[in-house]
């Protein structure tokens, strides 16, 4: 199956020249359109590992005014067409979006795939991104989401830090899991116009279990806007023992609310003491380390 951007008469006149699906062919016909992809700020991309970019094997789906939800999968670090090609045919040009990642037409509805981000759901499958404005056409048919039209993150980034502080040692007893409440989890994502929207409006504790030995742990939230009846509570175990903390609401960008494509990084300090919590450090999507909380028996 091919998708192309002309009227079917010019296609079947085609057709006939053309025998290689991905054949990119000559300026008297149509001319495959061609793909690069950066992610905008492009650190810790998945949620068990780090990255500075899509990967192999990532799948984006392609939209435009002709066109809805077109496949293309990342091989060879090159962006190729997963069973459908996109086409030009004319002089005009063309203008995408696209999102990551790719779901197929069975899983949305109008466009919009609905997820809940408590702790089954945590995953690079719920790591949306959302391009739009690049163009192309059958003179110049790489159509490039990068630079001012790259993939941006669509939603917010929470990562906790955990640190020994007077009495623990992670060598000796390790963490569990953690639990963090006061986030809403439930809503969904618009693959056409990269657009989150919360469709539950009442929070769900969220639990982050860690590997053996790890002191990290990081979830990808809706961006929302936090009720101050609501405190953000995180607890979590160590050597038998529950520590809790109230964390802080986020500063800024806006205060009172994690916003699209920033990170928020907590520093938690495990030691023998009382409880103290200051602000995070809030950053674009990018490394960053935080002010301290301290959570102490």
């Amino acid at each position: 199956m091919k998708t192309r951007f002309f009227a079917f008469a010019a296609l079947a006149l085609t057709l006939a020249a053309c025998n290689n699906e991905n054949e990119i062919l000559n300026n008297d016909g149509p001319v495959a359109a061609q793909f690069t992809a950066d992610i905008y700020k492009a650190v810790s991309t998945r949620v068990n590992s780090e990255g500075t970019g899509f990967t192999d094997n990532d799948c984006i789906g392609i939209n435009s005014e002709d066109i809805t939800n077109v496949p293309y999968v990342r091989e060879n670090g090159q962006f190729g067409p997963k069973g459908t090609t996109i086409y030009f045919n004319d002089t005009e040009t063309k203008t995408f979006s696209a999102y990551y990642p790719y779901r197929e037409d069975s899983e949305l509805q109008n466009g919009i795939v609905s997820v809940n981000t408590d702790q089954y759901g945590q995953g690079p499958e719920i790591d949306f991104l959302f391009a739009s404005g690049a163009t192309g056409s059958t003179s110049s048919p790489t159509v490039s989401f990068t630079g001012e039209h790259a993939f941006k993150h669509c939603m917010s980034l929470v990562k906790f830090n955990f640190l020994e502080g007077e009495g623990v040692d992670f060598s000796e007893k390790i963490l569990k899991h953690c639990i963090l409440e006061g986030l809403k989890t439930v809503g969904t994502f618009n693959t056409t116009t990269g657009e989150t929207a919360l469709t539950v409006n009442y929070p769900s504790p969220i639990t982050m279990w860690f590997d053996d030995g790890a002191t990290t742990s990081q979830l990808f939230i809706f961006p929302q806007t936090l009720d101050f009846t609501t405190p953000l509570n995180l607890s979590v175990v160590y050597n038998g023992v529950e520590y809790t903390a109230t964390l802080p609401n986020p500063s800024k960008p806006v205060a009172n609310q994690f916003s699209a494509g920033y990170a928020y990084t907590y520093n938690i300090t495990l030691s023998n003491k009382g409880i103290t919590v200051e602000e995070p450090e809030i950053t674009p999507w990018e490394p960053g380390n935080s002010n301290d909380v301290s959570a102490e028996l």
